[in-house]
């Protein structure tokens, strides 16, 4: 087998782009409102419990998983935007949502907190699968 090597720059992007769209997703454009009445907390509660650190490890959380999108592409040998698309779905489905699915069921959350939380994940492993395989 030949080896191919990591887009490290496209992993940087897809990750920095998953953080992005957890920002938008967390933000009272879409879903904060809702997300603060599910868990329990006022805005002036997650203002509080804010730490700048905790960015830097959603950061590198986030590479992580588009490291793990681009190497499972790699692995699979596809590099084509709709591979992205049904590699990032794949993904989602088969390990964002049992894992959710489980400890929410097992914790008791609410099923609103459980899909959204669960739905970011699955957007966000497709957008990084679309900018894995368009670069």
């Amino acid at each position: 087998m030949e080896p191919v090597s990591m887009n490290y720059l496209a992993v940087l992007i897809a990750g920095v782009a998953y953080m992005a769209l957890g920002a938008l997703w967390y933000s009272p454009i879409l879903f904060a409102n809702a997300w603060m009445k599910w868990v329990g907390k006022t805005k002036e509660q997650v203002a509080k419990d804010f730490k700048p650190l905790n960015l830097l490890w959603i950061l590198i959380l986030s590479l992580v998983a588009a490291y793990g999108i681009a190497r499972i592409m790699l692995w699979a040998a596809r590099g084509s935007v709709a591979d992205g698309i049904v590699i990032g779905l794949l993904a989602g489905v088969c390990f964002v949502l049992p894992s959710y699915g489980v400890n929410d069921i097992s914790e008791k959350r609410p099923l609103g907190l459980t899909v959204t939380n669960i739905l970011y994940h699955i957007a966000g492993f497709v957008v990084m699968g679309i900018i894995i395989g368009v670069m």
